[in-house]
């Protein structure tokens, strides 16, 4: 095969992932970007080194600290120079395998190797995450290194494999891929001998990975060994070669999704290539295997052909080597197989495309083979990468992977919309501003430590941004504020900053979280809000009783007229018997005067409870006066059925979970018999992470 036939299928194959991935260049910044952005701003590279890892869990330097200060400073932070990088690293590891199968196994085969590698969908998250130059990173200098071993530059490939470490450690058991392509060596034991090198960089990478561990804290926050990892893993590379993930409710492939004209255009463009390189290797094999016939005739016509000594197979090198190489690179994977994600196996399936086009191109029709091979592989890449569902529980037999593109493109809409929206609402806010935010979805990131998205929105180092749910007294005494939230109906920020009742809002908001310490302070804050009319005295008492003041609460109550009464019954059969009449304001009155005259009566509370929260307008004061009756008779099973409902009103689905058990446990009979608390739970459980409701819930976020 002619360089010039390898040099195009290769291009073709760089121009294919081009396509693919084009749309990854609109996309923002997310989640774990922002973080490293935050580190690297105003930073010399030196400090930016010697200062923490912001997500504190591995020691990856050259793919987070160096990646992210360089092109940070060279782009002014942009996204589209990020991505662009992210892209150009893929294609520079496409040429890497290409080169490095055709080392092992010819030309063909690297063509055919770089076609599965740039079609398949594990390199998406990669490419569209600016943080996934991790893994690109890792890939391209893994790629380099096994190069270099095998062109027998065995001191570069030790420094390239350190290199690729310090990006990521997912490529630590190179050296065993090293050695099964290694064909120099005839025994084992030279094999290992010459990759020396390699374990050297590798116990100089680990030394240097410990003593930045002890000085800057444990690694592997995000580790989740289970029991059968070990059996999940094999499987789980099997299904990625494969692109065997599934929506819920169906089987791989039941359910055809588009892929896009752009997928569709690159998948033709790399298979022509493919079939521009395959006539040319067809005839020349044609002639190596008329030579070997040719051969084989004279050496048995002179007898000798029982002599002649064993050959194996072609190609056998290289397909041995790549499934040595992809099974070894994804062993470490069992220490975080219940939250992964295809990705993870990328430098895995360099291995599987070196094995893939080992095998294919020597098999007697080439050509046609790797057609046929690599427009499945394709096609079924282009499934998986279409999937509008990832996993939402830690779960190693989940059908589909945690992270993927759906994952990203639903976060990033709504980081976009932040982005915007605060830059509308605060085109300049003053320094020390710190920003609160709540109701923001947790998939979307936009709210991590102590807020680098708005540092990174404003360029300002003095901001600082919480979930509400943080509010602390001396967070709100350090400068000016701004409370944003998130309109869930139109999935936009809203400035509630100097909206009346704020802070009372807040208050509410973290009884229901059962953050009493954050509540407090929001109730002070409204207090100094000038929002005292709103229930404030009455909710402080309450809050100072859940927290076991009761001496304090007491004083609180008798000051606004309430009396410490703990025998209403006369006010709640009044108002029953107002109810059966349909006398909604009446009984209501009643009620209420039962409450001042007995404040401590659990039943009064909870009744009035019931009626106020049948209606839209009285509901929140309904949600209070549940929550007092279910604090003044804590013992009460019905008290927490109705604070479950509450709760799930809320959209505190755990909570509400948790308090419907609680509910099973003070009256076992009571709950055994009650089917609307058991369906209410049983549709709680869907709509937690995992859930048939969650994941149906994705889409719209998506489809705003």
């Amino acid at each position: 095969m002619r360089r010039s036939s390898f040099a195009f299928g290769v291009a073709v194959a760089v121009l294919a992932a081009g396509l693919v991935h084009a749309a990854s260049l609109g996309a923002p910044f997310f989640a774990d970007d922002w973080l490293f952005l935050d580190q690297a701003r105003f930073r010399s590279l030196f400090q930016v080194l010697a200062s923490p890892d912001p997500l504190g869990n591995y020691f990856r330097p050259l793919g987070r600290q160096v990646w992210f200060w360089f092109w940070g400073a060279l782009s002014g932070e942009s996204p589209v120079v990020f991505h662009a990088a992210n892209l150009m690293v893929f294609a520079g590891s496409i040429v890497l395998l290409a080169l490095l199968t055709r080392r092992v196994s010819g030309a063909f085969a690297g063509v055919v190797a770089a076609a599965f590698l740039a079609l398949h969908y594990a390199a998406d998250v990669p490419v569209r995450w600016a943080s996934g130059s991790q893994d690109l990173l890792a890939l391209a200098l893994g790629l380099s290194a096994l190069l270099a071993h095998v062109q027998g530059r065995r001191v570069l490939a030790g420094a390239c494999f350190f290199l690729a470490l310090l990006c990521k450690e997912s490529v630590v058991l190179l050296p065993l891929a090293a050695i099964a392509l290694d064909r120099e060596a005839a025994s084992l034991g030279a094999r290992v001998r010459r990759a020396t090198p390699l374990a050297l960089a590798g116990v100089a990478w680990l030394a240097l990975a410990a003593w930045a561990t002890l000085r800057r804290g444990a690694p592997g926050a995000e580790l989740a060994p289970s029991a059968d990892a070990a059996l999940a893993v094999p499987v789980l590379l099997a299904r990625v070669t494969l692109g065997l993930e599934w929506p819920t409710g169906a089987w791989p492939f039941t359910r055809p999704i588009d892929p896009g004209g752009a997928v569709l255009v690159a998948l033709l463009i790399a298979l022509a290539g493919v079939g521009f390189a395959a006539p040319r290797v067809e005839r020349a094999a044609a002639t190596a295997r008329a030579v070997r016939a040719a051969r084989a005739g004279r050496s048995g016509a002179t007898g000798k052909a029982s002599a002649a000594p064993p050959v194996a197979a072609p190609g056998a090198d290289g397909v041995r080597g790549g499934l040595v190489w992809s099974l070894a690179a994804a062993l470490p994977v069992v220490v975080v197989a219940p939250l992964w994600s295809a990705y993870y196996f990328l430098f895995s399936l360099a291995g599987v495309g070196l094995a893939l086009g080992s095998l294919v191109a020597h098999s007697r029709r080439p050509g046609l083979v790797a057609v046929l091979v690599l427009g499945l592989a394709g096609w079924a890449s282009s499934q998986a990468r279409g999937l509008q569902e990832f996993a939402t529980a830690p779960s190693a037999w989940s059908g589909q992977s945690h992270v993927n593109p759906f994952y990203l493109d639903r976060g990033m809409a709504v980081v976009t919309r932040a982005v915007n929206d605060l830059r509308l609402q605060v085109p300049r806010p003053e320094p020390r501003t710190t920003f609160f935010l709540t109701g923001l979805p947790s998939f979307a990131s936009v709210q991590v430590a102590d807020g680098p998205l708005v540092r990174g929105v404003y360029r300002d180092s003095s901001l600082r941004s919480y979930y509400l749910s943080q509010l602390t007294r001396e967070r709100l005494a350090r400068g000016p504020r701004k409370l944003f939230f998130f309109h869930l109906a139109s999935g936009r920020l809203q400035d509630r900053t100097r909206e009346r009742g704020v802070f009372m809002s807040t208050a509410l908001g973290q009884i229901l979280n059962g953050k009493l310490d954050v509540a407090e302070a929001a109730l002070e804050a409204a207090a100094a809000n000038g929002e005292g009319d709103l229930g404030l005295a009455y909710v402080t008492s309450l809050v100072a009783y859940d927290r076991g003041d009761r001496e304090r609460a007491h004083a609180l109550f008798e000051e606004m007229g309430y009396r410490l009464g703990r025998d209403g019954a006369s006010f709640t059969a009044a108002a029953r018997q107002q109810l059966a009449r349909a006398d909604t304001l009446g009984a209501v009155r009643t009620l209420r005067e039962g409450v001042h005259e007995h404040m401590l009566d659990a039943g009064l509370h909870g009744l009035l409870a019931d009626v106020l929260v049948s209606h839209a307008r009285t509901r929140p004061e309904g949600h209070v006066e549940a929550y007092a009756a279910r604090l003044l008779d804590p013992e009460s099973g019905r008290g927490w059925r109705r604070w479950a409902h509450v709760l799930a009103t809320e959209s505190r689905q755990r909570e509400a979970i948790a308090a419907l058990d609680r509910y099973a446990r003070l009256d076992p009979a009571g709950s055994a018999a009650d089917r609307g608390a058991q369906d209410l739970r049983a549709i709680l459980v869907r709509m937690l992470p995992g859930g048939d409701i969650a994941q149906r819930a994705m889409k719209q976020e998506l489809a705003r």
